[in-house]
C-alpha cells in the first residue's frame, strides 16, 4: 500500500494499538509489571505481520509505547513486524494524559506513529480524532490518517480487531504441562545419579522418563518431527539401558517376600546374590551413561522441551483447540480399549505392549487433564488400575524369566535351587492372575449382557 497523499502532501498517520492479552497479576504485584500471557504474545506474533503490512513497505514510522511491560512486549512484536529497531517509551501512554500525548505527537517529524497503550486512553483518543470509536479489544490496531497533521481531525484508514487467543491458550497449557514433566525428570535424574544404589530413586527416574515420553508420543502429530524424534531417542535409550536394573529390583523385592513368607529359608544366599548382581548392573549402567553422555543429553533435552517446545508451522499459525486434543485422546483411548478387549493373557509380549500403552494413556490423562477436561482426566484412575493389574502379570513373567536366566549364570551357581523356587512361585502367580482376569472379564461381559437385556425389556420395540 502506497503512502496516503492529498494534494501532493504526505498525510500523517497515527496507529493506535491496545496491548495484547496480559496476565491477571504480576509476580511483583505491580500493574506495571504485568506481562503478556504466552497465548497472547503468540497470537500477536502470528497476526501482526499481516496487520502492519497494511502500512506499506515504504512506511517511515516511530513506535511509541507505554512503560508498562505488557505494552512494551506488544511494541516489540510491532517492531519485529515492521522492521523498526527502536521503541520510544512515553509516560503519557501509561498515565493516559491525552493533552501531553498530543503535544509529543505534534513534535514528531516522522509521517507515522504507532502508539501502544491502554484502554480507555485509546478509546478516548480515537473518539476525539474520528468522532466515533470502534471496539478496542486487546491487540486491536486502528490506523487514522490525519490530513491536517497530528492535531487535526482524522479519517479511519483501517481497523483490525485483536487476534483471538483461544486457539493458542491450549498450546500454552500443554507447554506448561510438558515443562513440568521435564522439570521433574531432571530432578529425578539427578537424584538417581546421586544415589544409584537406591531402588526407589531408580523407580522414580524411570517413571519420569515414561511420563515425558508418553507426552511426546501423544503430541507427535503436532510437534516438529526433528525435535520429537531427537528427544524421544534420548529418553528411550535411557529406558532400555535401565530396564534390566529395574527388573533386578523387582526380582529382589519378590525374593525378599519369599524369604519373609518362609518359601525361601532365612539363611538363603539368594538375596545377597541379587544384591551383588544389582551392583554390577548398576555400575554398568552408570558407565554407559557417562560414556554416551546420556545424563548431559537428557538435561539438554529437558531444557529444550521446557523452554522451546517446537510446534509444526501450521500449529504455530493456527493454534489448536481443546477439541483437537480431546479428539486425539479419544482415538488413542479407543485403540487401547479395543486391544484390551481382545487381549490374549497367555501372550507375554501382547500383555507387555497393552500395559505400556495403557500406562502411556494414564500419564497423558494425568498430565493434560486441564486441556482434556474432567471426564477424560478421571480416566487416569481407571487406566492406572488396569496397568497395575497388567503390571503385576508382566512383573511375575519377568521374574520367572530373569530367575531362569540367572540360574544359567556362574555368579548364581550356589543359589540355583532357590532360583528354581522363585521361578515356580512366579509361574503360579502368572496362572492365578491370568485366571482372575479371565474370570472378571467373563463376569463383566455377562453383567453387560444382562444390563442390555434389562434396557431392551424396559423399552420394547413396537411390532
Amino acid at each position: 500500500m502506497a503512502r496516503t497523499t492529498i494534494g501532493g502532501l504526505m498525510v500523517k498517520t497515527l496507529v493506535l494499538v491496545r496491548h495484547g492479552a496480559p496476565e491477571a497479576t504480576s509476580a511483583s504485584g505491580s500493574d506495571m509489571d504485568r506481562r503478556l500471557t504466552t497465548a497472547g504474545a503468540r497470537a500477536l506474533r502470528v497476526s501482526y505481520p499481516r496487520t502492519f503490512a497494511l502500512l506499506g513497505d515504504d512506511a517511515r514510522l516511530a513506535i511509541w509505547s507505554s512503560p508498562a511491560v505488557r505494552a512494551l512486549e506488544t511494541a516489540d512484536v510491532v517492531a519485529a513486524a515492521t522492521g523498526v529497531e527502536d521503541i520510544e517509551v512515553h509516560q503519557s501512554l501509561y498515565t493516559q494524559d491525552i493533552s501531553a500525548f498530543m503535544t509529543e505527537l505534534d513534535a514528531c517529524e516522522l509521517p507515522c506513529v504507532v502508539a501502544v497503550g491502554h484502554a480507555p486512553f485509546v478509546d478516548h483518543l480515537a473518539t476525539r480524532l474520528l468522532g466515533t470509536c470502534p471496539p478496542f479489544g486487546k491487540g486491536t490496531a486502528v490506523a487514522i490518517d490525519l490530513p491536517s497533521g497530528f492535531s487535526g481531525r482524522g479519517v479511519l484508514r483501517w481497523y483490525v480487531t485483536g487476534p483471538e487467543i483461544t486457539s493458542w491458550e491450549e498450546l500454552a497449557v500443554v507447554e506448561h504441562a510438558v515443562a513440568g514433566a521435564t522439570s521433574v525428570l531432571a530432578e529425578k535424574s539427578d537424584a538417581f545419579l546421586a544415589s544409584p544404589e537406591s531402588a526407589e530413586a531408580l523407580r522414580q527416574f524411570r517413571i519420569s522418563l515414561r511420563r515425558v515420553r508418553s507426552l511426546l508420543q501423544f503430541l507427535a502429530p503436532w510437534q516438529t518431527k526433528k525435535q520429537n524424534r531427537r528427544c524421544e531417542h534420548v529418553i528411550k535409550e535411557l529406558q532400555v539401558a535401565s530396564g534390566r536394573l529395574r527388573a533386578l529390583d523387582i526380582l529382589s523385592d519378590t525374593v525378599a517376600g519369599l524369604v519373609e513368607s518362609g518359601e525361601l529359608g532365612e539363611n538363603s544366599l539368594l538375596p545377597m546374590s541379587c544384591a551383588k548382581e544389582r551392583s554390577l548392573e548398576c555400575a554398568s549402567l552408570i558407565t554407559l551413561m557417562r560414556k554416551r553422555h546420556s545424563a548431559k543429553e537428557l538435561k539438554r533435552v529437558s531444557k529444550e522441551l521446557a523452554h522451546h517446545f517446537s510446534w509444526k508451522s501450521k500449529v504455530t499459525e493456527r493454534g489448536l483447540t481443546a477439541d483437537d486434543f480431546r479428539s486425539h485422546f479419544d482415538d488413542e483411548f479407543n485403540a487401547v480399549d479395543e486391544d484390551l478387549f481382545g487381549l490374549d493373557l497367555r501372550d507375554g509380549d501382547a500383555v507387555y505392549v497393552a500395559r505400556r500403552d495403557t500406562k502411556e494413556m494414564h500419564y497423558v490423562a494425568e498430565r493434560l487433564g486441564e486441556v482434556l477436561g474432567p471426564e477424560r482426566a478421571q480416566m487416569s484412575e481407571y487406566l492406572d488400575e488396569i496397568q497395575r493389574e497388567l503390571g503385576a502379570l508382566s512383573d511375575a513373567r519377568s521374574n520367572k524369566q530373569l530367575a531362569d536366566e540367572c540360574a544359567k549364570s556362574p555368579r548364581f551357581r550356589g543359589v540355583r535351587a532357590d532360583l528354581g523356587v522363585v521361578a515356580r512361585d512366579q509361574a503360579e502367580v502368572v496362572s492365578a492372575i491370568t485366571s482372575g482376569l479371565r474370570r472378571r472379564e467373563v463376569e463383566d461381559r455377562e453383567t453387560g449382557d444382562r444390563e442390555a437385556e434389562d434396557r431392551e425389556a424396559a423399552d420394547p420395540k413396537e411390532e
